[in-house]
């Protein structure tokens, strides 16, 4: 039977995919791709929401979420988890090795409930057209998830981000001071390397010319990176699992992102009044480096990123060895895991 637009090119990435990652270190194993899924001792249910694109139009919007609590115990503080560019709600619920946590799992052994939802244009969210995104309407929409988590009984929100999710957190918590009760900022936070994000950015395409989601037939606005960027610029090779690249290559999404340069100007970051927890891989290579992060050492890491912040954050940094920019997919996720749910206690009052 021949093969549908869609599905060769899905075979024909996976086949040049497959070819570079052979010189993968034999330390990696062999076992088959882990699709997120259910995560283990958690009750789980979909979570959706209509929400507004900007302020003062219709809530005429979907966004698609997964809601985890804790079982045996009614969590009255919730993690809103935003995934970053090229990722969904899944980047959450990856098992970077056979048997190892998800992120999802750690927060809801600890008590916390989390909702993982699909940024507006990506996963199950609605894709509306590129001309209805402003330069804050992902920031809007999170403001709106975490007004629907308040309605839900939730005393304390604690935004979890990922690179331009941990920015969109960012932009929540200074334009808005009272909305949330903590901030946990992963592959962002810290001075970035803007000669790598330069560098990066000329690898991303409009989403309908991408060979893995022209199906979905997007307007321009809609940006996606190249396959086989992901390998290059967010991964540590020495502890991440061949089967997780692939995988990661093979799902990517799309985003409309602000058209401003200067959207999450660090600089504002003086204006955060709740507590902030930034982690970065020692290898990521869009904050360490160049005009970035010292990221030599985990005082070094601190000492660059704590002039960005007022007293009020109480700032606390975190530097994970040999990991790159997405930390979920390494095999040393679990050790910021833990940190960032024994933070979410001390910090944010109890953390139940």
């Amino acid at each position: 039977m021949a093969l549908r637009p869609r599905a060769l090119a899905t075979a024909a990435a996976a086949a040049a995919l497959l070819l570079s990652l052979t010189a993968i270190p034999a330390t990696a194993t062999t076992a088959p791709p882990a699709h997120p899924g259910k995560p283990a001792g958690t009750n789980c249910t979909p979570f959706t929401s209509r929400v507004a694109p900007a302020e003062d139009t219709p809530a005429d919007q979907h966004i698609a979420g997964t809601l985890c609590t804790p079982r045996g115990t009614r969590a009255t503080t919730v993690q809103l988890l935003v995934h970053g560019g090229t990722y969904d709600r899944d980047y959450w619920s990856v098992r970077a090795r056979t048997g190892s946590p998800t992120y999802v799992e750690s927060a809801t052994r600890a008590g916390h409930a989390t909702l993982a939802f699909d940024r507006l244009g990506t996963g199950a969210s609605s894709a509306p057209h590129s001309s209805r995104f402003t330069e804050t309407t992902h920031e809007w929409v999170t403001l709106q998830l975490i007004r629907a988590l308040r309605d839900r009984g939730y005393r304390k929100v604690v935004l979890v981000g990922h690179s331009f999710g941990a920015t969109v957190a960012r932009m929540v918590a200074v334009k808005h001071p009272d909305a949330v009760d903590g901030l946990i900022l992963t592959g962002e936070g810290a001075p970035p390397n803007l000669t790598a994000f330069e560098e990066m950015f000329h690898l991303y395409m409009p989403a309908g010319q991408h060979p893995l989601l022209a199906w979905r037939r997007l307007d321009d606005g809609y940006l996606a990176l190249r396959t086989g960027a992901k390998t290059d610029w967010f991964y540590d090779r020495r502890t991440t699992e061949p089967h997780v690249m692939l995988r990661d290559e093979l799902t990517t999404e799309p985003s409309v992102y602000p058209t401003d340069p200067a959207y999450g100007d660090i600089s504002l970051n003086g204006r955060i009044r709740v507590p902030v927890l930034v982690v970065v891989g020692q290898n990521d290579r869009l904050i360490c480096g160049g005009q970035g992060a010292d990221c030599s050492t985990p005082a070094a890491l601190k000492a660059a990123a704590a002039p960005l912040y007022g007293p009020q954050a109480r700032l606390e940094t975190l530097l994970i060895p040999a990991t790159g920019h997405s930390l979920n997919m390494h095999r040393t996720a679990p050790a910021w895991y833990a940190y960032a749910q024994d933070w979410t206690k001390r910090r944010v009052y109890g953390g139940r």
